[in-house]
């Protein structure tokens, strides 16, 4: 699902006389100039918004094994999902200025976890949502067996990757700009003779 295409095209056009002389059919048999036109569209359940980026391409910087900063190791072995929330924060605002507690990225890991047992795939998905973001090498596969088989040390992984990788960006913040207003210009009254 790389990209989408919108299919745009208002019916035939007939240059001249009536629509029975044209042959009826697909839009192949048309002249060119009258082809359906198509418009790209941005993938499905991408936001098109303000992002922030970071740093693109290559490996995962931060090492799998790593349980540093020892805060991150406590979060992930004790209260997985408040790790996962912070990175998802993160990855929105790197200053963390705007960030929360609990989120709905936390909430959701939590109640996974709790109620099934299965948060792992939540962090899976995340891990690819991460993977994807910054162009990291790697597979669906490879993300399911780390998520699955290490979950702690792949969130630990995930939040300094997210760290690394926002190091010089900053969140887009663009407030409201008020457009100016249209302006009427007043009647002119002109005295009839």
């Amino acid at each position: 699902m790389d990209t989408q295409e919108k299919f745009i095209h208002s019916g035939p056009h007939y240059p001249q006389g009536d629509a029975s002389q044209y042959p009826q059919g697909d839009a192949t048999q048309y002249p060119q100039s009258d082809a359906p036109q198509y418009q790209s569209q941005p993938p499905m359940g991408q936001y098109m918004g303000p992002t922030v980026q970071g740093q693109q391409g290559g490996k995962w910087q931060a090492d799998l094994c790593s349980c540093t900063p020892c805060t991150s190791c406590l979060l992930a072995w004790c209260l997985p999902c408040l790790l996962l929330g912070e990175t998802s924060e993160r990855i929105r605002d790197p200053s963390m200025k705007t960030a929360g507690m609990i989120n709905s990225d936390c909430t959701i890991h939590g109640l996974i976890t709790c109620f099934t047992g299965c948060g792992w795939i939540y962090g899976m998905l995340k891990r690819s949502e991460i993977r994807e973001r910054y162009n990291i090498e790697g597979s669906g596969f490879n993300d399911c067996c780390v998520s699955y088989w290490c979950s702690c040390c792949a969130l630990i992984q995930q939040d300094n990757e997210v760290k690394i990788r926002q190091r010089n960006a900053n969140p887009i913040a663009q407030g409201y700009q008020s457009q100016p207003g249209m302006q009427i210009p007043a009647p002119t009254y002109q005295p009839q003779h």
